[in-house]
């Protein structure tokens, strides 16, 4: 009997009690799919899924999981997020490694999870950050990034030609930085030194060689509050962010990239209010 069915008609598969899809075969093809579309070998995406596993793929089991076997559930998980990575950066894509994928997902406006302050510097430098910057608004410690890693004279050339500068540091030889130098292991004035060193920088090669127009752009003062969060607003955009953990120096604590991108919520507006009350209970300078 001819088929009433006409070309492109879709078929209702509710009614056909014994119809099952072969979930088994759907689960093959994916993880051959995403193997493909990272461009490797089977020993290669076999070290890769190991890398974010609890345990070990072998390039034999890859394969029978591409073929015969069924995979298991966490290594499809994984090799879905493999596919959903792309490059790192200040850009608007997403996010490159699969922790910041998963996070970013919730959060929005978080586009890069870096494991310290130097994996951050490796991959985003200070010149990328602050060199087209109209507004940077930072607080921390000693403020390292901004006095330390950023050139002096590139400073005063920004704030010259326009950009606004507020810098807030840890009060040297105050409670709480000597608090931290304990916590850190650090002998006693270690960080007071350094923070004092900056702060003479920022006066002295910055703020003392800058035309009377130019000096009124930049501002800064010391807070003696218990530190939280190293912070760094840059255009009312971007933000980095790092937290200061327990017996553990600054650089080596994990550190955020965070891009604003809606107008409410997200983790940007939650770091801009912390500068701002910070701002708003300085000591001037």
């Amino acid at each position: 009997m001819e088929s009433s069915s006409k070309p492109g008609t879709v078929v209702s598969m509710h009614g056909r009690a014994s119809y099952r899809p072969d979930l088994g075969a759907l689960a093959r093809n994916q993880l051959a799919a995403a193997r493909a579309a990272r461009g490797l070998q089977l020993t290669e995406f076999a070290d890769l899924l190991s890398t974010m596993l609890d345990w070990t793929v072998s390039p034999e089991a890859l394969e029978s999981w591409e073929t015969s076997a069924t995979p298991p559930g966490d290594v499809l998980v994984a090799a879905e997020l493999m596919v959903r990575q792309s490059a790192p950066g200040l850009t608007d894509g997403e996010p490159r490694d699969a922790l910041t994928q998963i996070v970013g997902d919730q959060f929005a406006d978080l586009t890069g999870v870096y494991a310290s302050r130097s994996e951050f510097q490796a991959k985003v430098s200070a010149s990328e950050l602050f060199d087209e910057a109209k507004e940077i608004r930072i607080s921390g410690l000693s403020l390292n990034l901004l006095c330390q890693s950023y050139s002096d004279a590139r400073l005063r050339q920004i704030i010259e030609d326009g950009t606004s500068l507020k810098a807030l540091f840890l009060k040297p030889y105050g409670q709480f930085i000597a608090e931290r130098e304990q916590e850190e292991g650090y002998p006693e004035g270690r960080l007071s030194a350094l923070t004092a060193l900056n702060l003479t920088i920022l006066q002295d090669r910055v703020v003392e060689r800058l035309s009377p127009e130019a000096a009124k752009r930049i501002e800064f003062g010391v807070y003696d509050e218990p530190i939280r969060f190293n912070i760094t607003l840059i255009d009312s955009q971007l933000c980095v962010a790092q937290p200061y953990l327990p017996q553990t120096r600054g650089v080596d604590s994990p550190t955020f990239l965070v891009r604003k991108r809606r107008t409410t919520g997200g983790l940007y507006p939650t770091f801009d209010q912390i500068f701002t009350t910070l701002w708003e209970r300085r000591a001037a300078e």
